[in-house]
């Protein structure tokens, strides 16, 4: 009797994940250190002199942030939480957050949205930032794919690494 029954499927283990969302998330911030300008990041260190003339990244730099971040969130989420229902959920969520959020730079709503925020959100200091995340922001559909992708990205490793889970058990 074969003890793997599926021996061609790929199999990923939690470490594994934890080394892909450590990876991508670097990729994500590096394309911030090289290829934009520092003072558009929110949360970002000022690195004066490590910006290169030439993006290291050309086009992909673009839409690797909104690649990673609901990838590695994503998969960080899913590294808490128990039931594999809810890690699923999780690349849902973060996908959403992330597509929201490209969304909210659409000229259409972005003004009304920053107002929204700074009047809500001053309170706590965190209106401000988004306020400005929206207008100086710039709505592009490729970084609305690109957050799509890296929820089914993390969700496909996810699955993956169930299925790593449940052949493990199965010996």
């Amino acid at each position: 009797m074969n003890a793997h029954p599926h021996p061609a499927t790929p199999r990923i283990g939690a470490k594994a994940l934890l080394v892909i969302a450590g990876f991508v998330w670097a990729l994500g911030l590096l394309v911030y250190v090289t290829d934009r300008p520092l003072a558009h990041a929110m949360l970002m260190p000022s690195l004066d002199g490590w910006h290169h003339a030439r993006p290291l990244f050309g086009a992909l730099g673009d839409s690797l942030p909104s690649f990673a971040h609901p990838f590695v969130l994503a998969l960080l989420t899913a590294a808490v939480l128990r039931e594999a229902r809810s890690r699923y959920a999780a690349c849902a969520v973060w996908c959403g957050i992330d597509v929201a959020f490209e969304c909210g730079q659409h000229p259409s709503i972005r003004e009304s949205l920053a107002h929204a925020m700074h009047a809500l959100l001053d309170p706590v200091r965190l209106g401000q930032p988004l306020a400005n995340y929206f207008l100086r922001g710039t709505f592009d559909p490729g970084d609305i794919v690109a957050a799509v992708l890296g929820g089914l990205a993390a969700a496909v490793l996810l699955r993956l690494a169930n299925q790593e889970g449940e052949q493990s058990h199965a010996r």
